[in-house]
C-alpha cells in the first residue's frame, strides 16, 4: 500500500540538470542490497539564479563580512521555504528526514536503497576499480517535479573516488619545510597564536610521533592537532599510503611555519558528497574558526558533473562570505590533468573563482638561495594549469592578459593564481612512519601558501578572506616565472612575463606578500 502511494506521488519527474554521470571505469561486481538503508544529501537553493561566479557583482556580494549568526538568519529568510517544500515531499513519499541544515543548505534523506533510488529515478550497482569497492550510478537523476526548482544536487548515491592527490616521492633527502620557506623569505618568528588553519583530508591519517619528530628536526616546538570527523571518517594511518603521505606533508609544513597556531584536520571520505560536507563543516566550525583552509586534492573538471561541482561551490562561496582563504592545489599532471583525450584540462576545486589555485615550480640552488626557477615539469609529472571550461574569467583576472584554451579556443578562468616549489629535486623532507621521506607536488606549495596567508592575517589583525583580488592588484609582491612550459603531448601552455597558465602570477616574495596582505586594519 505504501509503495503504491509513493509511486503515484513521485511519478511526475524531470531530469536534474547537471546530474549526468558516466558509467564508472571499473568492473561491476554485484548489486546493492535493495533493503539496506541509504542516505543521500540534497543540496537546495532558491528559485532565483545567483550572479555569475566570480563576476564583479558576485564578489562584491560575497566579500562583505558576515557573522555566523547573521548567516543563519539570512538562510532562514532566503531558504526556509525551499527546505519546507522538500521536507513535506520527503515525508509524503516515505523518505526519512535525518537532518536539515538551513545554513549550509542541505537536507539528509534516508530510505531503503531500492525506494530512494526509485524516487530519484536511478539504479545502483557495486563496482571495483582494482583498489576498492564502491557503489555508483550512471546517467542522470530524475527529480520529482514538486521539488525540482529548489534542488541544486543530490549527492550520496555515487561513492566513486572523486578527487585525488598526486604528490610523489622526491630525489635525495629533500629540504625541510622551514628551509624551503626561507628560500621565499617567509619568516618563522611571527606571533601567529591568533590563527587557525584547517586541512581537508580525504582519507588516510597521521602519527603524532611523525609530526613531533619532524618538528624536532627543524627546531620547532612540538604541538597537538585538532581532529574533526566528517561523516564518520577518522584519523586512520595506513602505514604510509599515498593519503598518509599527503597528510604528513600538509601537517608538517603548516605546523613548522605556524608555531602556536591552531591546526584542525577535517577527516572525510573521498567522494563529492563528503568533500562538500568537509568544506561546509570547516566554514561553519564555530569552535575552531579556521581563517585559512588548505586543500591538496582535486581532479580534472571533466570528471565533475555540474551538480556535484555546484554543491562544492556553494560551500566555497560561504568560505568567501566568512572571510576564510581557501588554497587549492592545481594538480601534478601537466596541462592534460591526466585525462586521456589529448586535450588540456584544469583541476577543480582549483578552478573555482572562490579559491587561490597553487601551481608548481622547479628550482636550481646556489649558496643556499634560488639561482634559477622555472615551471615544474618532470616527464609526465608537472604543474597543472590552463583555462577553465566551467567558469568565466573572474573579475580579479580582468586586469591581466589571459590566453584562450588551447583546446577549445574559448576564454575562461585562468589557473593557477600563484605557485611555489613543487619539483622532486630538492623536494620537501617529511617524516612518515618514522622514516625521512622527501616529497613533491603542487600539494606541497598549497600548505606553504596557506601558512603565508595566516602570517599575513596575524599581522593584519583580521582574516583577509578571498586573497585573489589583493594579489592581482599587487603583482609586484610575486616573482613571475618566465621559463618552461606545462605541455603534455605538446598540448599546454608556455611561461611568460606577467601571469601564465603554468605558475599564475608567480612565487611569493615572502616579506612583500605579508606587507601587502597584512596591512593592519584602521578602525
Amino acid at each position: 500500500m505504501v509503495a503504491g502511494n509513493v509511486a503515484t506521488k513521485a511519478a511526475a519527474k524531470i531530469e536534474l540538470a547537471g546530474s549526468y554521470r558516466p558509467a564508472p571505469l571499473a568492473d561491476a561486481v554485484g548489486e546493492v542490497d535493495p533493503d539496506a538503508p541509504l542516505g543521500v544529501t540534497l543540496h537546495f537553493k532558491r528559485r532565483s539564479a545567483d550572479p555569475v561566479p566570480g563576476s564583479k557583482a558576485d564578489l562584491a556580494r560575497l566579500m562583505k563580512p558576515i557573522t555566523r549568526e547573521a548567516l543563519d538568519r539570512e538562510r532562514v529568510r532566503t531558504h526556509a521555504r525551499a527546505a519546507a517544500r522538500i521536507v513535506k515531499f520527503a515525508t509524503a513519499n516515505g523518505l526519512a528526514v535525518r537532518d536539515v541544515d538551513l545554513t549550509s543548505r542541505r537536507i539528509v534523506l534516508e530510505a531503503p536503497a531500492r525506494h530512494i533510488a526509485d524516487v530519484f529515478g536511478t539504479a545502483l550497482r557495486l563496482y571495483h576499480d582494482g583498489e576498492r569497492q564502491f557503489r555508483a550510478r550512471s546517467g542522470s537523476l530524475q527529480v520529482p517535479r514538486a521539488i525540482a526548482p529548489w534542488t541544486r544536487a543530490v549527492l550520496g548515491f555515487d561513492q566513486r573516488p572523486q578527487v585525488r592527490h598526486l604528490n610523489g616521492d622526491a630525489d635525495g633527502n629533500g629540504l625541510w619545510p622551514t628551509e624551503i620557506a626561507a628560500l621565499y623569505g617567509i619568516p618563522r618568528d611571527r606571533d601567529v597564536s591568533s590563527q587557525c588553519v584547517g586541512i581537508v583530508a580525504l582519507g588516510g591519517g597521521y602519527l603524532q610521533a611523525d609530526l613531533s619528530a619532524a618538528l624536532a628536526a627543524m627546531g620547532r616546538p612540538d604541538r597537538a592537532v585538532v581532529e574533526k570527523s566528517v561523516g564518520g571518517a577518522v584519523n586512520r594511518f595506513g602505514g604510509g599510503t599515498p593519503a598518509d603521505k599527503e597528510i604528513a606533508l600538509d601537517l608538517q609544513i603548516i605546523a613548522a611555519l605556524l608555531p602556536a597556531a591552531r591546526i584542525v584536520v577535517y577527516f572525510a571520505g573521498n567522494n563529492t558528497r563528503l568533500l562538500a560536507d568537509a568544506v561546509h563543516q570547516a566554514v561553519l566550525d564555530e569552535e575552531n574558526r579556521p581563517q585559512v583552509l588548505s586543500i591538496s586534492w582535486g581532479s580534472a573538471e571533466t570528471y565533475w558533473n555540474d551538480g556535484g561541482r555546484d554543491a562544492v561551490q556553494a560551500a566555497l562561496s560561504d568560505a568567501v562570505r566568512r572571510q576564510i582563504s581557501v588554497v587549492v592545489a592545481a594538480g601534478d599532471e601537466l596541462a592534460g590533468s591526466g585525462v586521456p583525450d589529448g586535450k588540456a584540462h584544469v583541476w577543480f576545486p582549483a578552478s573555482s573563482p572562490y579559491v587561490l589555485g597553487c601551481g608548481g615550480t622547479a628550482v636550481t640552488l646556489a649558496g643556499g638561495a634560488i639561482a634559477r626557477e622555472s615551471v615544474w615539469k618532470d616527464g609526465v609529472a608537472g604543474t597543472g594549469g590552463g583555462v577553465s571550461d566551467a567558469y568565466p574569467i573572474p573579475d580579479f583576472q580582468t586586469g591581466v592578459t589571459l590566453p584562450v584554451s588551447v583546446s577549445t579556443g574559448k576564454p575562461g578562468r585562468g589557473v593557477p593564481d600563484v605557485a611555489a616549489l613543487a619539483a622532486s629535486s630538492p623536494g620537501y623532507r617529511t617524516v612518515l612512519n618514522g622514516q625521512h621521506i622527501p616529497q613533491s607536488g603542487t600539494s606541497a606549495g598549497t600548505p606553504l601558501w596557506a601558512a603565508l596567508i595566516a602570517i599575513a592575517n596575524a599581522q593584519r589583525g583580521a582574516p583577509i578572506g578571498l586573497v585573489n583580488p589583493y594579489l592581482y592588484a599587487a603583482p609586484e609582491v610575486l616573482r613571475a616565472i618566465t621559463v618552461g612550459d606545462n605541455k603534455s603531448n605538446n598540448i599546454g601552455y608556455v611561461a611568460r612575463d606577467g601571469w601564465s597558465a603554468c605558475t599564475g602570477l608567480g612565487v611569493p616574495k615572502g616579506a612583500d606578500v605579508i606587507a601587502a596582505l597584512g596591512a593592519p586594519l584602521v578602525a
